[in-house]
């Protein structure tokens, strides 16, 4: 047997280690599902998450080994820590490095192993996400793509967390200067999208290849974890915004029986999982049209009935809409979330609107970000609406709503938007093939993107920084270019406002983890006529790519 020489940036690799405050937590859900994965793609009986300190290799998520830790003397991990790729130990017995290792000898008796290193960068490796089996055996070409995808996607979940727990700290420091708290937020969501890009456009990817229906749910359950950060970091941005008096209310004309049949269709399959029921008692004429903010309204709706529906264990969650005619063109539209849940006692009722109240009901093992009622409330006041609440505990809350607006009545409105809607779902159609440039220093961000452009037979051409990607469009022709701002070498305003005038300009999108309302105004501004924060929807993108192809000839 051998032991693993030490890494030559030794220490940096511990300091970094360190520094995700990660070693000897609980174990986490989302960490779990990524083990689970790996053991049954590769069809083996244990998968670990395997993290290297000074004297032992410690295991943030274990799946089929008890252990919480073994020895780094011992440690397979601490030899694939060295390399650059997936170390992969067929026969252990066979192995110099391995043969009479008590790892191997006796339980967990470790005699096939494939460990990928979880590296934040080429050099700081903190460990690896292995598989391991108790006989000899290889890995095939996919379940060793597979694990390098999930080994990614580690990475990311780590980064994420760490992210995540600096998020928490500013939520419990929220008295700190408005101005550094921007900063700090505008700084932390580009931090978070950047890898949530790469983990919800890999999870859609890994679904597209055919696997068993298990190992699906847990691909979903890793998506659905990078989308409740999401909207935690939606929250914040939005909570901030409403405190400092940012916020600017954007009324338009839209039609409410468009947002509540959204609203219906969600809550019911939402609400069919929980085996509860969702209930909708919409009063509203379907021609109706209401002037106000479209977003804050449906925030409002949102907020509170998945709050309901998040508290709610058996019964059944009702919205009840309806609206007050005041004269004419002015009515009151009022809003009502009933539900069957353990109710709310008045100790707590007295503080419920207040931010980061986490508020956890007896039986109830569920807590949010503590940020969606508060943004009820914010968003209410700048509407000039209200919100009472009347609970009784074991039988129920309801969260009554009132917001004055302007209303119109139009005819054949809900069949027109229909039709509308379904011609957007379809796939753009170009004429001819477009020429395409995608720019990011991240492979996974490129790789994304065009599995999303991959239907449509793009010609593609990629690059991964700023000089490369200003020279490549100054001497070939593109129809569409995607660039990500923030690449080595020049940003990407500065390549946009180089091409100003340029004969034969590609489209612009901004590709951006950058979300503040300010920072898209001044990236807008640069020249790009299209805005896709990180993490991509591809509806979007289809959206405005279609645009794209209507306006061409």
């Amino acid at each position: 047997m051998l032991s693993a020489p030490l890494p030559k940036n030794e220490m940096a690799r511990l300091s970094a280690l360190k520094g995700l405050e990660i070693l000897d937590t609980p174990e986490e859900e989302m960490f779990d599902e990524v083990t689970k994965l790996a053991s049954m793609i590769c069809n083996v009986p244990i998968s670990l998450v395997s993290l290297v300190d000074e004297t032992r290799q410690w295991f943030k998520s274990h799946h089929g080994l008890n252990a919480r830790e073994t020895p780094r003397s011992l440690a397979f991990c601490a030899h694939a820590i060295l390399g650059e790729g997936l170390f992969v130990v067929p026969n252990a017995k066979e192995d110099i490095r391995f043969k009479n290792n008590p790892l191997v000898d006796e339980a967990p008796n470790v005699i096939f192993y494939a460990g990928f290193p979880l590296a934040l960068d080429d050099q700081i490796k903190l460990g690896t996400l292995c598989v391991i089996d108790n006989k000899p055996r290889e890995l095939t070409n996919d379940q060793m793509q597979m694990l390098h995808l999930l080994g990614k996607q580690t990475i990311r979940l780590l980064q994420m967390r760490n992210a995540n727990e600096r998020l928490g700290i500013e939520k419990r420091s929220a008295e700190k200067a408005t101005a550094a708290k921007r900063d700090f937020i505008a700084a932390i969501s580009h931090d978070i999208r950047n890898p949530l890009n790469s983990l919800l456009g890999m999870s859609e990817m890994i679904r597209e290849v055919e696997l068993h229906p298990s190992v699906l749910s847990y691909v979903d359950h890793v998506r659905n974890a990078g989308e409740v950060i999401l909207h935690l970091v939606n929250d914040t941005i939005e909570i901030s915004r409403l405190e400092e008096n940012a916020s600017v209310l954007k009324n338009e004309w839209f039609e409410l029986h468009q947002c509540l049949h959204i609203l219906d269709s969600f809550f019911t399959a939402e609400t069919k999982r929980k085996k509860i029921d969702f209930i909708l008692h919409n009063k509203v004429d379907q021609n109706v049209f209401v002037y106000s903010d479209k977003r804050k309204i449906e925030k409002v709706f949102w907020n509170l009935t998945a709050n309901a529906v998040k508290f709610t264990n058996q019964g059944n969650v009702t919205c009840s809409v309806h609206l007050e005619n005041v004269r004419e063109d002015k009515g009151i539209l009022h809003i009502e979330i009933k539900d069957t849940g353990p109710g709310i006692s008045p100790e707590v009722k007295d503080r419920l609107f207040q931010k980061y109240n986490e508020f956890v009901p007896e039986g109830c093992v569920i807590s949010g970000s503590g940020l969606g009622l508060s943004i009820v409330k914010l968003s209410l006041d700048e509407m000039k609406g209200e919100v009472n609440v009347e609970s009784t505990l074991g039988k129920g809350s309801a969260f009554k709503v009132k917001i004055p607006l302007l209303w119109k009545s139009e005819q054949g409105s809900s069949e027109k938007l229909e039709k509308e809607r379904v011609h957007k779902s379809k796939l753009p159609t170009f004429s001819k093939p477009q020429r395409v440039l995608i720019a990011d220093d991240n492979e996974l961000n490129r790789n994304v993107l065009k599995s999303y452009l991959k239907p449509l037979h793009f010609e593609i051409v990629e690059s991964n920084n700023g000089v490369d990607t200003e020279k490549i469009l100054n001497e070939s022709n593109f129809d569409i270019a995607f660039l990500d701002i923030e690449m080595p070498g020049k940003h990407g305003t500065e390549i946009a406002k180089g091409l100003e005038g340029k004969p034969g300009r590609p489209v612009l999108f901004a590709c951006t983890g950058l979300c503040m309302p300010e920072e898209k105004n001044h990236i807008l501004a640069s020249g790009f006529e299209y805005f896709m924060p990180k993490p991509y929807l591809k509806e979007d993108l289809y959206l405005h790519l279609k645009e794209i192809a209507e306006k061409r000839p």
